[in-house]
């Protein structure tokens, strides 16, 4: 039996000013691409599944959004409608392609350590696929950007990365990204002994109920109020599969990204469902301090910040969608 493998719809088909001699590109969304190519333990969380070249700085990519990452929403009479994929899912997928553009295309070997210092995206509420009996295909048009190169190095230290994303020939929301590609000594050197790093035990701070912060579950919710009344990252679940596939030595950044939306939830944000965020990580937030969030509304949505011992970490904005 062979794998099927679609055509690039026309409006995602190369561009002459791109590579004139470029010929048709078909892309497959069959199977996953490598799993340690987008730093995933579990197939199951792997989102890319193809991709191609069409210059050195453009690409196309295929991507799946599971149904299994899906809420529900509701109808202005409060009936249930449609379900859309959960927003995170946008940036987990411009995660995953600076990691793998980096290796798979921009020469950075397996042993390289890439870190994301920047992500962010915005959906158009009005064009988002609806979830369907499966997966939805997302086909990724990507450009690298900004891109820092240093000597006796013949991969690329820093890049960012533009994405535009569409399902069924229609455009529905943006990405972007930076990445900083570090060596494995670098990282040592860098991490020095947090490189050995685990998270601490649970505390019994009050925890937030997945109602109020928009979860499906309690071992999605990501916060807890320390007695103080301040807020705390603390995931419910250390083995989440989806935001902890495998051991990290720091707080991931989509762990923080999550807990500043739900941070967001309790200060008032209504119903809870991003369409646009955006998060600079200014250093690795550790496990062996209290990393608190705060959060306020701003004239475009909400700003965040993470901190530690008094010093910011990661700071950013939320918007959310008034309707679904």
């Amino acid at each position: 039996m062979t794998a099927s493998r679609l055509p690039v719809p026309p409006e995602a088909a190369p561009r002459p000013d791109l590579n004139p001699d470029l010929a048709p590109l078909t892309l497959s969304w069959d199977s996953c691409v490598p799993r340690a190519l987008v730093h995933r333990n579990a197939v199951a969380e792997v989102l890319l599944t193809d991709a191609r070249a069409l210059s050195d700085s453009h690409f196309l990519l295929a991507a799946q959004w599971p149904r299994s990452y899906a809420a529900s929403s509701t109808s202005d009479s409060g009936t249930a409608s449609t379900e859309r994929h959960d927003p995170m899912l946008a940036a987990e997928t411009i995660r995953q392609v600076g990691l793998y553009i980096c290796q798979k295309f921009l020469g950075a070997p397996s042993t390289s350590r890439p870190v994301i210092r920047s992500v962010g995206f915005r959906l158009d509420n009005s064009a988002e696929p609806v979830v369907g009996y499966g997966a939805t295909d997302v086909l990724l048009r990507a450009e690298v950007f900004d891109v820092r190169h240093v000597a006796d190095v013949r991969y690329p230290v820093a890049l960012s990365v533009r994405l535009q994303f569409s399902a069924c020939g229609r455009e529905f929301g943006s990405a972007i990204g930076r990445v900083r590609v570090l060596s494995d000594k670098e990282y040592e050197m860098l991490r020095g002994p947090n490189a050995a790093a685990t998270p601490a035990p649970g505390t019994a701070h009050e925890r937030p109920s997945p109602t109020e912060v928009s979860v499906p579950s309690p071992g999605d919710v990501m916060l807890v109020r320390a007695p103080s009344g301040a807020l705390l990252v603390a995931p419910a679940d250390l083995r989440h599969p989806r935001y902890f596939d495998h051991p990290s030595d720091h707080v991931p950044g989509m762990v923080l990204l999550e807990a500043a939306r739900q941070a967001a939830c309790l200060a008032g944000a209504s119903p809870g469902r991003l369409n646009g965020c955006h998060m600079h990580a200014l250093r690795f937030t550790e496990w062996n301090s209290p990393a608190h969030v705060t959060c306020a509304p701003a004239e475009a949505g909400w700003t965040f910040r993470i901190t530690q011992a008094g010093e910011p970490t990661a700071t950013g904005t939320l918007s959310f969608a008034t309707k679904p």
